[in-house]
This record gives structure tokens, sequence and C-alpha cells, in this order.
């Protein structure tokens, strides 16, 4: 008599033990429209909870029968059926989350799996390793039952699944080890599917694509899993799995050579001696993964760096799908493939793979989602083993396709330790306190600023005045040139203050107050701690609206924490230190890919006395490229002091012109500098160049974070021309030379090893009574006193890496040697 109330009670619920795996309808009628909502039956003669969800009427209010229908649609049947414990329950946390039919189970709203086997081997647990993959808060546990070798996971649909379109099972597993997963459908008309997929990577979360594709028009009831099949489990084998969900294929032919190439293949600038050749050929062997009948066949060229090209304006486009598909036959011994897109604006972006498989087809994936924001490409270039010189040696390609990002976007991903938590591939350092209070979340407002698609979210507690986020750093922390820690937050108001802390070294703990002034938009708040040069600190704590009560718990935003790099007003690059190192010198107007190179110092002297030197290339022959050069782009900006003026030091074959040019220009209304233009002097031999920027389109703040130099402008030479570069710096200041002395006037010590670790060796020291530590800026950074032995050892395990200046004194104070040692 009195309706249902289903406005926050709208979960119904029933047990139910049933004799035939059949469906029940549940269904609320009354004085207006009714509502039903069915659920499969999977489980027999065992009690089992069936929730119906009637959130989708819980405005109405003239429901006031419910019924039952069990094994609804069939007019008879012996089977039976007991229910019991019919409650309603509220939403909660899945309180207006749509129930989507593509999602088999994600173990938090969209629990959509009618489990006929494996459901008393499956939990829900609290995700134990969220990562860039799997960042979500609920998944599945699933215990190999001991004993059993084909175990499984049933997942009963009642009806046909419909596979016409949505034919993708996609599904994360985290595995502690490598085993065979068979994916099975059976259940219908159709004759049983079966899928094998091996695990082979281990401890973390891997996106796995299963393809029924083949299935679009099967009739298939069932789904199965069989984890480790065929392998009798051992105890504590445990499965993570989440988020199983059928979707489309996405993976699109763009190059599949049936009916010739599709692209226009062709050697680099049709130099067939150098960069090989191409054709169209029948599949030498035409076993899976590639069975197709014509394939495309490269044979390379004379270059170790020879390249196949397809020019293809307008045909490029990664702005939805950033990955390319490629099958490759390489010969055995082969191992690496590289494909290159070119770009006028942002010049060439290249992914290197691994060939895994020689002597096979094997199918290999370049991923390009940290380029998909590029849409002007005009060409795709393959190279296959480079920089090997294979003369003759035949590779084959094939199915050439694009796709979502399938490969691990942390795979390979070397740790920048000065990066501290980017909440995605660089998590290098744990949270301490108050790490209970962070969480990995979607970015809730992408911008240009911050495009980053995981971020970290943190609870300021209610109350807490001084409560604190603070990253552990065990082994300290080098300053030498890193020493702005940012972080780029959004705080929930205006003028908010955050207090930056480096502490729990043995030096004192030193504090930075930083106001935040526009609160629901990302800021990048940094503090600089150049002060501490050379402290022992081995914690960097923030404390969010610091020193203010609030009565409510409020939420920030925060990525990217860094030690970020300080601004660069003295030595820029010298190749020895590693905060002042830039191995990533693209080429522009050059087809070549190996312009630059890191290499031993060819001829050492009192002008430059490094060990390592840049090694640039200018090419021969290059038709009308004339503008040859190359650029780096820099992790800070310069500061120029009174001098407006750029020093380098070059080591050229034959008199030139070198430009010079200030790029990446970050100040508004300022100019990127015009071409500065000076000739060397000297052949063969190093020399500092210096380029005055007070008389060019310049801008002397404008905060420039690139740096790019051309070689011989306007001409090219009738041979490839060889130039050396080192110690790029502001004028008036240091790169690493002997700072406050004229070590051209002292002895080289004899020291070893060079770089070092631990213990550095000092073999001429008569005569000595101390020796200074300096660091690149002069300042002391220990004493270290002699006896006058021959021999001395220095204990250098606890420096932080870097370029030291080793400075030995005599008994009058006076320094009579010198040498520059690298601690790695």
């Amino acid at each position: 008599t009195t309706a249902f109330d289903l406005s926050v009670n709208n979960q119904i619920k029933v047990s139910i033990h049933a004799s035939a795996p059949t469906k029940v309808l549940f269904k609320l009628e009354g004085a207006g429209p009714p509502i039903e909502k069915a659920a499969n039956i999977g489980v027999i003669n065992a009690w089992q909870e069936y929730t119906f969800d009637f959130s989708a009427a819980k405005d109405f209010t003239h429901l006031t029968k419910a019924i039952l229908f069990f094994d609804y649609g069939t007019e008879t049947s012996a089977d039976v059926y007991h229910f019991d414990n019919i409650y309603a329950v509220p939403a909660g946390v899945c309180a207006g989350v749509a129930k989507d039919p593509l999602i088999v189970d994600d173990f938090e709203c969209n629990r959509n799996a009618t489990y006929v086997n494996g459901w008393d081997s499956l939990t829900v647990i609290a995700n134990p390793a969220p990562n860039g993959v799997n960042n979500s808060k609920n998944v599945g546990k699933y215990a190999d039952p001991l004993g059993e070798q084909w175990a499984a996971l049933l997942m009963d649909y009642d009806d046909p699944l419909n596979l016409e379109t949505n034919n993708q099972l996609n599904i994360k597993i985290w595995s502690a080890k490598a085993a065979p997963v068979l994916f099975k459908l059976e259940g219908g008309a159709s004759p049983n599917k079966e899928v094998w997929v091996n695990i082979t990577e281990v401890n973390q979360w891997i996106d796995y694509s299963v393809d029924f594709s083949d299935q679009a028009i099967a009739s298939h009831k069932k789904l199965v899993i069989f984890f480790n099949a065929g392998v009798d489990p051992v105890a504590g084998d445990v499965y993570y799995i989440d988020n199983i969900s059928w979707g489309e294929k996405t993976i699109t032919d763009l190059e599949n050579f049936e009916n010739g190439a599709f692209l226009p293949w062709e050697p680099l600038d049709q130099l067939t001696a150098i960069h090989g050749e191409f054709e169209v050929v029948d599949n030498p062997a035409q076993i899976e993964p590639n069975t197709s009948f014509k394939v495309g066949k490269y044979t390379k060229g004379s270059s170790g760096f020879s390249t196949l090209s397809a020019v293809a304006p307008g045909v490029i486009d990664i702005s939805e799908k950033p990955q390319y598909n490629l099958d490759v036959w390489a010969p055995v011994g082969a191992e690496k493939i590289t494909m290159v897109l070119e770009s006028p604006s942002e010049g060439f972006k290249e992914v290197e793979r691994n060939i895994t498989n020689p002597g096979n087809w094997e199918t290999i994936n370049f991923d390009f989602t940290n380029s998909q924001d590029i849409t002007d490409w005009v060409s795709m270039r393959l190279q296959f083993n480079a920089p090997a010189e294979e003369p003759g040696v035949v590779y084959y390609f094939d199915n050439l396709r694009q796709s979502e990002a399938t490969v691990d976007p942390c795979e390979g991903v070397v740790a920048i330790t000065n990066l501290l938590n980017d909440f995605e591939c660089q998590q290098n350092y744990a949270f301490g306190a108050g790490s209970q209070l962070v969480t990995i979340v979607n970015n809730p407002t992408t911008t240009v600023e911050n495009s980053s698609t995981k971020v970290g979210k943190y609870v300021d507690e209610a109350n807490e005045p001084w409560a604190a986020l603070c990253v552990d750093l065990p082994d300290g922390v080098n300053l030498d040139a890193f020493n702005q820690l940012s972080l780029q937050v959004i705080t929930p108001k205006d003028n908010v203050p955050i207090l930056f802390k480096l502490e729990g070294g043995s030096s004192p703990a030193k504090e930075v107050f930083v106001t935040v002034p526009t609160g629901g938009e990302w800021y990048n708040a940094s503090a600089d701690f150049s002060s501490e040069i050379g402290n022992d600190h081995k914690r960097a704590c923030f404390f969010f609206d610091a020193g203010v009560t609030n009565a409510a718990a409020s939420d920030y935003y925060i990525d990217n924490i860094q030690f970020a790099h300080a601004p660069f007003n003295g030595c820029i690059v010298n190749f020895e230190d590693p905060a002042f190192t830039s191995l990533e010198w693209p080429l522009f107007a050059t087809d070549r890919t190996d312009g630059f190179e890191l290499v031993d110092n060819p001829a050492p002297n009192d002008v430059n006395k490094s060990a390592k030197v840049g090694k640039a290339i200018e090419v021969a022959d290059a038709s009308s490229l004339v503008f040859q050069g190359m650029f780096t782009r820099l992790p800070s900006h310069l500061v120029f002091g009174d001098d407006f003026s750029i020093k380098m030091k070059v080591l050229s074959s034959k008199i030139s012109t070198i430009t010079f040019k200030l790029e990446g220009v970050t100040t508004p209304g300022a100019v990127n500098s015009g071409d500065n233009n000076i000739q060397n002097t000297k052949i063969n031999e190093w020399e500092e160049l210096t380029w005055d920027f007070s008389t060019t389109p310049a801008t002397k703040d404008g905060k420039y974070k690139q740096i790019t130099i051309i070689w011989d402008i306007l001409n090219t030479p009738s041979e490839d021309v060889v130039y050396y570069f080192d110690d790029i710096k502001i004028a008036g200041t240091s790169c690493g030379e002997i700072v406050g002395t004229n070590d051209t006037e002292l002895e080289q010590l004899a020291i070893a090893p060079n770089p070092v670790r631990e213990l550095l060796q000092i073999n001429n020291t008569l005569g000595i009574s101390k020796f200074k530590i300096s660091n690149i800026f002069g300042q002391t950074i220990a004493n270290v006193f002699s006896n006058g032995d021959s021999e001395k050892a220095i204990d250098v395990s606890a420096f932080q890496s870097g370029t030291y200046v080793l400075t030995s004194f005599n008994k009058e104070n006076q320094p009579i040697g010198v040498a520059k040692f690298v601690k790695i």
C-alpha cells in the first residue's frame, strides 16, 4: 500500500539458490512506468546474492509491486528456485555510475560478469601495485587452485555474445611469474575458439588485448580464462586482474603490399649506393604472425645508417592512434630497428625497438605518444640495425598499421635522478611523512603548463596547520646545479603559502616560503636552495597552506616534484660534469643522423685540458643543404650579467665562419637572436671564441633555453669537416676551469682512477703539504693534509656526483699542482 522509496536505497539484493543456470528478472511496477532488471544465474546448487540496480527509478513514487520472474521467457520447466533475504541498500560510492555493457568486470562499479566457475577463487582487494598502466583503487585477486592444471574463471552471458564490432578482449594482469594464459570462447552454436597469451613481463601491470575479430559472426555464450594453463600450480600462485572489457579492434592497415606499395618507399634521397634498395616481393616465410603473400624487401646500402624513407605529407597522422605496428623479418644477428618521423617544425622524432626473434617474423611496436601533439609530419623512415654497416643485407617488413598505444609507457625509461616524482614513469623516490594522504589520479585540468595524464592528489587534513608531505632522499642530494626545488600545484584557493623545507641530514634545516597567487589552475612553485650547495639534507618537505588552521580538509593536485636546474649564469655545457652535459644535439638541414658524438679530447693543450669534448660533422656534397647546424635544449634558461656574450672553445681543421644563436626565448616580448657570426683563427688547435650579442637583435633578459650552432654558414665543403667544441659559457665566468689559479703554470697531478667512485690515488705527492678539493664553482669542498710521502689516497666516496678540481700546495701554502676529476 505504500510505494517503494528508492531515493537512497535503490540497490535491491536477493539471495537465490537455483537448480539450473538460467536467468532471473526483478520487476517493480505500479500506477506508472515500470522498471525491471535482469541477472544471469551462473552458479547452481549454491546460495548466491544478486544485486539489481534501480537507481534509474530513484525519483519514482508510484512503484507498489515487486515481481520475480525465474527463467523468464521459458513457458515451462521443472527447475526449482529458493530465494531469501530481499533488502535494499544505497548505491554508495557507485551512485551515478552508469553500467557499461562492454565492461565485463572492473572490480569497482561495473561488476557485470556472471561467474560460473572460479568465483570462489576470486576476491576484490586494494590494488597492490598501482602504476601508470593501472591506477585503479580495487582489482581482482585470483588464487590458482592447487591440484588443478585447468582451473579457470568462467563467465556466462546466457545469450550469444555480439562480437561484430567489439571483439577485442582487453584485460590488465599483474603476475609474479611468467606464465601462459588461455582465453577461450565456448558454450554456443559455434566451435570453441582459443587464444594463447604469454605473460613475459612480471611484477608490473601489463595491458593485454586478445583478438577475437575472426569470431565476429560466431555464437558464443561463455568466456573462459585459464591462468598458467596446463601447468600444475604451486602454493602462492596468485594473479591480479582488472578492467576486463570488450572493445573495437583499433589497428588500421596503412601498408600491406598486397596490391603493391601504398607509401612511396625509396632509399633516402634516392642514393641507392648509400641507402640501399627497396622492392615488393613474395613473402619468403609465410608463417605466423605474417602469412601475407606480398611483403616489402629492403637491401641495406653502404652506410651504417642506411635509411629507407617514405615522404607522405598528410598521410602520417598520430593524433588519435600514436602507435605504429610493423611485422619485421630480420636476419640472425640483427639487434634493433628504428622508426623516425620527420616534422618541419619539430625535427626528427625516433623510436628505437629491439629485435627479439631474428630469423622469424615478429611484430614490433613503435609508440609515438610523446609526440602526439605534432601534426605536420612529412615523412617516415626506417633504419634497420643502425649503426651497423651491413651492405647487401636483406630485411623484410609488412603490415604497417596504427593503433592505440599498447607499449608500456615506462618501458626502458631511465631514471632522471633530480626528478623526484612525476606520478607516471619517474617515481624515483618514496614519500615518507604524508604518504598515506597521496593518491595517483587523472589530471583534473590538462593544460599547456601541465599536459600529464596522471598527477598526485594530496589531502591536507583539517586542523593540521603544519602537516607536511615529505620525499625521502636517503643518499642526500647534490645541489651544485639542480638546486631549485619545485613542483606544479593546483591549490583550492588563492594566495596559499607553501613552505619548502630541506631537512633530515647533518646540516641545519633550510626553509623557503612560496605563495601560490591563484587557485584552481596549475602553478609552478619553485624555491631557490642554491645557498645549500655542499650541505647534507636527506628529506624534502612541503607544507601546504603552512601555518593555517583549516576546519575542513583540502585537496591539492601536485605533479613534477623535482630539483630543477638553476638558471645558467656561468657554465652551460662542458661535457664532463653531469649537470652541464648535453648529449642531445638534433641536426637540421642535413640527412645524417651521426652529426654529434661525445669523444675524447683529440688534442689537449693549455686552452682546453678537458678529457671529453663534443664532435660535430659538417657534411660534404649536401646539395643545397648549406645551413648545417645543431641545437640543444637546456633544462633552464640563461641569465646574463653585465657582459652579454657567450664563449666557446673550438678546434677546427680549417678557418671558417661559426654561427652562434640564442633561441627558445621564454620572456614575453623578447626575440630569438639573429645569426651571430665570427671566424676561428687557428687550425687543428684549441682556441676560445667569443660571440657578443649586445650588437645583434637579441634580448638580454629573454631567458633563452636553446643554443644553436651553425658550422661554416652559407658554404658546403667538398669533403666532411670535423669540428670539436667544448666549455660553452657566459663570458666572464668559469666552466670547470681551475678557479683562482693560473693552471697553465701548475704541474699536472697524476691521479687514478678518473672517473672515481671511492679512493682517488695521487702518485706525485712529494713536497706537498695540503690538497684542496673545489667544485666547479670554486667553492672549497674539503682540505686534506699530507705528510709529504710519494703517494696519497683520498676517500671521495661521500662526495656527490660531479666534477671537482684538486689543487696541491707546498709548505708556503702556494699552489704547485692541479688536476680535475669526476666523481661518479
